[in-house]
């Protein structure tokens, strides 16, 4: 069974973007309606509070964006709160149906100092564009090596004096059942789809990929990058075990 990460999302984005964010079955596009949509922007409100409170008591107690970047914005959970916190917020991702969906929600929602990006438009910033860059249940559904890739030109777009809040899974803490069960739904697209049918979503929703990687690989990025007052948090979601790791990109010494 093919396991493509772009074309998984792009999927999602057309059929249930909600759902592909959060899990749940109320934001399925068969459930969706006004209360859901409320608590699904409130969880994005409650997080980004959570990263601004983190990062002024651990990190940096002046800690001020005026521009950010939310890395995987998917419908804009989580890019329309930190607008109500800066100048200008950008939003990335990969399928167009998530971006569709989040310039709706801007509109109806009357936020206008949001921009919308692929993530290959990425490459053409300049260093140091963003106070802050943040990403959130994003890289674990990207291989590792390409999210490396994206990790590092990330990092290379925090200002000097900015944050990096990124978010990573690296290990897997699912019983041997659970493991066995996902191998199968990988290899056979039938089971997969039966599976979806006993779980009450759709037969043809697709598989999403869980991947891990080595802290001590992203710790030397970091470093070789010039960061430095790294912060770790921990976090557990849908059986694996993650992080939330802050950092500041050291301002260069005046010669």
């Amino acid at each position: 069974m093919a396991n493509d990460s772009d074309l998984t999302w792009k999927k999602l984005g057309e059929k249930d973007p909600y759902f592909g964010v959060i899990t749940h079955s109320k934001f399925l596009n068969a459930n969706l309606n006004e209360e859901a949509l409320r608590d699904f922007f409130l969880s994005g409100e409650e997080h980004v509070e959570h990263i601004y409170e983190y990062i002024n008591s651990k990190v940096c107690a002046s800690f001020h964006a005026d521009r950010v970047l939310d890395y995987g914005c998917g419908v804009g959970r989580l890019v329309i709160p930190f607008s109500k916190r800066c100048q200008t917020a950008v939003g990335v991702d990969i399928a167009p149906g998530m971006l569709e969906q989040a310039r709706w929600n801007c509109e109806r929602l009357s936020v206008t100092n949001v921009q919308f990006m692929y993530p290959d438009d990425l490459y053409t910033l300049a260093p140091g564009s963003f106070d802050l860059v943040h990403s959130y249940i994003v890289f674990q559904h990207i291989p590792v090596s390409r999210g490396e890739q994206i990790l590092n030109n990330l990092i290379r777009l925090i200002a000097e004096g900015g944050i990096g809040a990124i978010h990573l899974t690296y290990s897997d803490s699912r019983s041997l059942l659970h493991n066995t069960v996902a191998t199968i739904r990988r290899y056979s697209s039938l089971a997969h789809g039966l599976l979806n049918v006993i779980q009450g979503v759709p037969f043809s929703r697709p598989l999403m990929q869980m991947n891990r990687y080595s802290i001590n690989r992203i710790l030397d990025m970091l470093l070789r990058a010039g960061c430095s007052n790294v912060h770790i948090e921990f976090s557990s979601h849908s059986g694996f075990n993650g992080v939330m790791l802050y950092f500041e990109k050291t301002p260069r010494p005046f010669l």
